[in-house]
């Protein structure tokens, strides 16, 4: 709860005085208790109207307060639980959006969204119900305690007398309830992951026939979240059954004892039915104390996750916002790389110059560090040895705000928003026009637009699920010409294309941008072999470089992987 608060700022003033208006509630109904017992002792006792009247009109008093107060209490604690939630959403966005490469690539889509969803529901319902209602109960309980003990200190002993057992019982059923309740909200998240990877992967489950293979592991980890979620439920029946007890014991112990009290004329029948109301707002609390105890522990687990997300690691902020002087847009100087994890280097000794202007290619076989320079370009990674420079200045040394101003990156996974292919296309730059857009589709051969019922305004679908990959990439690669950024970065972003309009999409790049600088990542060597200098790429080493016609007449690396693909082309045809 301290981070919460800590997190909710001023904020926490609404908290304060929903605590107030519980405490008020918690006196009233001992106020009032002590005021029905007033009223009955009259009444039995024959006392004028005079007497009960004044009485009467205390309780309603003290009854308007309770009132005012629970409508003000929950009021508050709704603003705060509404306003906290909203300010936690944004931050944890806000920190996602800005985090590092290696902690996304640590965290699984699935598991983010059941801490936006279930676990801030379970945080929810901690800050505007289950931390009010400890402290309402928890003070009621004091207080009748406390009023019992004054008015009549044997009865109140022997009523509460087998309480502090059977707390300490809960105490312990509920210590393990919080680690329970963990790892069925974990388990519960894992059953997310695996329930969006068999929903966004359909067409790929249904083409391979793995439907089987993902029901077994939908299965499966829905059979680890019953088995945790079963375990917690059973400490929570424990705790209910306690409570049950904790309810129960009190009131009889009034009813018989009290009866015998009153019946013997030591203490006032209007006493006795104040002690009878009290055991039971006594009683009730501890009854629920249990489960509520419980409640708040797994709203803490899930708070506790939400805010591991306000602690994900962001990139470095501050640096240079315009580029040095410098004839050389990007070079890199004997830069070596290792992902966290791994024991081999994904880069080893890499130096590269690309100048304005010039169309440049990286290849080479899977793995061997191609796109992997894309990123240290971008920022996404720091070198473990050596300098990127762009414009003349380290990415170290800038900031990646507006590093990132200056490039425009077109990864394979083409990733699109729900909106229009207009909106889609705005995004690199939100002043676009209609004709900048439109020119930016036409560069990127997406004639297939045109085709569309609503033209540019066509609906994409839920992350482009009604495009093909094809028509995604050329949309993302759209998106990146319209950004007009200096430096265009293109990772395999044509690959879902035939040779054919893959080359022609190339084609219309040069055309159109003769000035900009492209570095592009090709599995394709048809693709790039008309750029003005080839970097071939093997085991995280720069093997070779040069022009396609002077790498083929050195019958190295990239004429036997030039060799290769036009037996395989030749194959298919």
């Amino acid at each position: 709860m301290k981070r919460l608060f800590q997190e909710a700022g001023a904020l926490t003033w609404l908290f304060v005085g929903a605590v107030a208006c519980a405490v008020v509630v918690s006196v009233s109904t001992v106020a009032f208790a002590d005021i029905f017992g007033r009223a009955l002792s009259l009444v039995v006792a024959g006392s004028g109207l005079v007497a009960l009247r004044q009485v009467i009109v205390v309780g309603v008093a003290i009854s308007v307060a309770s009132v005012a107060c629970t409508f003000l209490g929950k009021l508050l604690a709704g603003h705060f639980s509404e306003r906290l939630q909203r300010i936690l959403r944004d931050r944890a966005i806000e920190r996602l959006a800005h985090a590092t490469a290696a902690a996304m690539h640590g965290e699984h889509s699935g598991d983010i969204q059941s801490r936006f969803s279930s676990d801030m529901l379970f945080l929810e319902q901690l800050v505007r119900t289950d931390s009010l209602q400890f402290v309402s109960q928890a003070l009621t309980a004091l207080l009748a305690a406390a009023y019992m003990l004054s008015r009549n200190w044997l009865l109140t002993v022997a009523s509460i007398a087998p309480t502090p057992i059977l707390l300490l019982v809960a105490s312990f059923l509920t210590r393990p309830l919080g680690p329970l309740m963990t790892a069925a909200q974990e388990a519960l998240a894992q059953a997310s992951v695996v329930t969006q990877e068999a929903v966004s992967g359909a067409e790929v489950i249904r083409a391979m026939n793995m439907t089987t293979t993902v029901s077994l592991r939908h299965e499966h980890a829905l059979s680890s979240w019953q088995e945790r979620s079963t375990t917690a439920a059973n400490q929570v029946a424990k705790l209910y059954s306690t409570g049950m007890t904790l309810a129960v014991m009190p009131f009889i112990i009034v009813l018989s004892v009290g009866g015998y009290l009153a019946l013997a004329h030591r203490i006032e029948i209007g006493l006795l039915f104040s002690f009878v109301l009290l055991v039971n707002y006594l009683s009730f609390p501890l009854q629920e104390m249990p489960r509520l105890l419980g409640r708040i522990r797994s709203g803490s687990a899930a708070a506790h996750r939400v805010l591991e997300l306000l602690d994900v690691p962001v990139e470095r902020t501050g640096g240079a916002r315009g580029p040095a002087s410098a004839d050389d847009v990007l070079t890199l100087e004997d830069v070596s790389f290792s992902y966290s994890g791994t024991a081999e280097p994904a880069l080893k000794d890499i130096s590269l110059t690309v100048k304005q202007g010039q169309k440049v290619a990286l290849v080479g076989t899977s793995g061997s560090g191609k796109s992997t320079v894309l990123r240290l370009i971008t920022g996404d990674y720091t070198p473990n040895a050596g300098t990127v420079r762009v414009n003349g200045l380290s990415v170290q040394d800038w900031d990646l705000s507006a590093l990132r101003a200056t490039i425009a990156v077109v990864d394979q996974e083409a990733f699109l928003f729900g909106d229009s292919v207009a909106d889609n296309v705005r995004t690199g730059r939100l002043d676009a026009t209609q004709v900048q857009i439109a020119e930016a589709l036409d560069v990127a051969a997406a004639d297939f637009v045109g085709e569309m019922t609503q033209h540019e305004d066509t609906l994409v679908g839920d992350t482009g699920g009604r495009l093909s990959g094809g028509q995604r990439q050329r949309i993302a690669l759209a998106r990146a010409l319209v950004k007009d950024a200096p430096l265009i970065i293109l990772d395999e972003a044509t690959s879902a294309l035939d040779n054919e309009l893959e080359r022609r999409v190339y084609a219309r790049l040069v055309e159109h941008y003769p000035d900009k600088t492209v570095v592009a990542v090709a599995h394709r060597l048809t693709t790039v072999q008309d750029a003005d200098m080839i970097y071939v790429f093997d085991n995280g080493r720069v093997v070779e470089q040069g022009t396609h016609a002077g790498l083929l007449a050195a019958g190295g690396r990239y004429a036997l992987l030039w060799e290769l693909q036009q037996a395989q082309e030749s194959d298919r045809g």
